[in-house]
């Protein structure tokens, strides 16, 4: 009797016959339709040796086996009754990997299975979840809040601006001399604290905006997180 292999279905797992001969071709299966590539055995088993026997008779002559149908096997599953065959493919590129089509031609890597075929390594994949509300709100709010930062310490430093004189009249500041225009000198100019105030502001606004500007534009999108 011809050698077989025992595959499984790597969709549904179903255990499957099949010729020794059908190793490194594609079948497909009964069971999901699933088309595979039957893998080549680790090594050819050893057949023994017909022990030699004692001259006998001539036995009558044996009828004529059937040739067997082109493409077929005579091999059957468990639970079918039609014959395993081979898929008959044109002849266009397969990753080594998975024995699927490479899409295009021209492919270094296997869509499929990830298999490269320069390198031949198969990268690494991961299942991930996609983010949600909850996460595009958790990262941009950093970004959000920096931004009203620095408006607000834009807005403090214009009101400083045109309101610190005001503010300064009154006080032990004030002096009884008049300047040019009428109005009374200070011990200490009203520009002064304004140009104080804005140089504070500048040092929390510089890396204010360095930060939104990266986390809302260049890092705009949430950490992807593995799928549990």
């Amino acid at each position: 009797m011809p050698e077989t292999l025992d595959v499984s279905c790597p969709k549904c797992a179903k255990s499957i016959k099949v010729p020794a001969e059908f190793a490194g071709k594609r079948v497909k299966c009964k069971g999901c339709q699933e088309v595979f590539a039957v893998p080549a055995p680790a090594a050819a088993k050893a057949k023994p040796k017909p022990a030699a026997k004692a001259p006998a008779k001539p036995a009558p002559a044996a009828a004529p086996e059937p040739k067997p149908e082109a493409a077929k096997s005579p091999f059957l599953d468990d639970d079918d009754a039609t014959p395993m065959e081979v898929i008959k493919e044109a002849d266009v590129p397969m990753c080594p990997h998975c024995a699927k089509e490479l899409k295009p031609p021209t492919a270094v890597v296997c869509r499929y299975c990830g298999y490269n075929n320069q390198t031949r390594t198969k990268a690494e994949t991961k299942s991930v979840v996609a983010a949600d509300a909850a996460a595009w709100t958790s990262h941009l709010a950093p970004g959000i809040i920096a931004v009203l930062i620095i408006i607000g310490l834009v807005v403090l430093d214009i009101i400083c601006i045109v309101n610190m004189r005001e503010w300064l009249e009154g006080s032990e500041l004030e002096m009884e001399e008049k300047d040019l225009s009428g109005k009374k000198k200070m011990l200490v100019k009203p520009g002064a604290f304004s140009t104080m105030i804005t140089a504070l502001s500048i040092v929390v606004i510089l890396p204010a905006a360095r930060f939104a500007i990266r986390r809302l534009i260049y890092e705009n999108k949430p950490e992807e997180k593995a799928a549990m």
